[in-house]
């Protein structure tokens, strides 16, 4: 049996864009904070960023040194100007894929979670030492009706896959994950999903 093993996002460090000027001249800009995509290009240089809407920014800082071509899942802290962005800091988000031949369900705590047009997207927050962990989802069901009008409608019912490891659960930190919609089987954009996350107060049910 083929064993499909979730490996971790590489975080993309702390990336801060300073002034030099003095206390009392500091001006702190009017920063948007949201998930996307981060495209690198042939040179491993940050070119653009994609937010969940569509919207696609070119980097007007851009870093070096990045992997080659990659497309990295980050929460970003940005400042548009008109067809660029300022990236003052990126947070490394994991990017789930279905990990249902090696299910496990071990808690975690659930901040939150939305949906947009490509991602069902979670901010969790499990207990650690700074070890390893694993996390994916599981596929329980999928089921199909008609609509109505006739059309076809799949309704896709998963659980979060959480692997501890062997990490002790000591201290919380956050983390962010990322369901693409387009890696559910059988699921369209437009279709609902159920997500079961056990957590360490019971188990959550979200209709998404």
């Amino acid at each position: 049996m083929k064993r499909r093993f979730l490996l971790p996002l590489i975080a993309c460090g702390l990336l801060v864009v300073a002034q030099s000027c003095s206390e009392d001249e500091a001006v702190y800009p009017s920063l948007l904070t949201e998930m996307a995509d981060l495209h690198t290009d042939a040179q491993g240089t940050l070119e653009r960023i994609v937010l969940d809407d569509g919207r696609t920014f070119k980097v007007g800082n851009p870093q070096p040194d990045y992997g080659k071509n990659v497309v990295y899942r980050v929460v970003c802290s940005y400042l548009p100007q008109d067809s660029t962005a300022l990236l003052y800091q990126l947070t490394g988000a994991y990017v789930l894929r279905d990990s249902s031949e090696i299910a496990l369900t071990h808690p975690t705590q659930l901040r939150s979670a939305w949906r947009t047009p490509r991602y069902i997207n979670l901010h969790l927050a499990p207990k650690t030492q700074g070890g390893r962990q694993y996390w994916g989802f599981i596929t329980d069901s999928v089921t199909t009706r008609l609509t109505d009008g006739g059309d076809t409608l799949t309704h896709a019912y998963l659980t979060l896959h959480h692997n501890q490891g062997q990490d002790p659960a000591s201290y919380t930190q956050e983390v962010y994950a990322s369901i693409p919609l387009d890696s559910i089987p059988e699921a369209g954009a437009s279709s609902p999903v159920t997500l079961r996350i056990h957590t360490f107060d019971g188990v959550k049910v979200l209709e998404l």
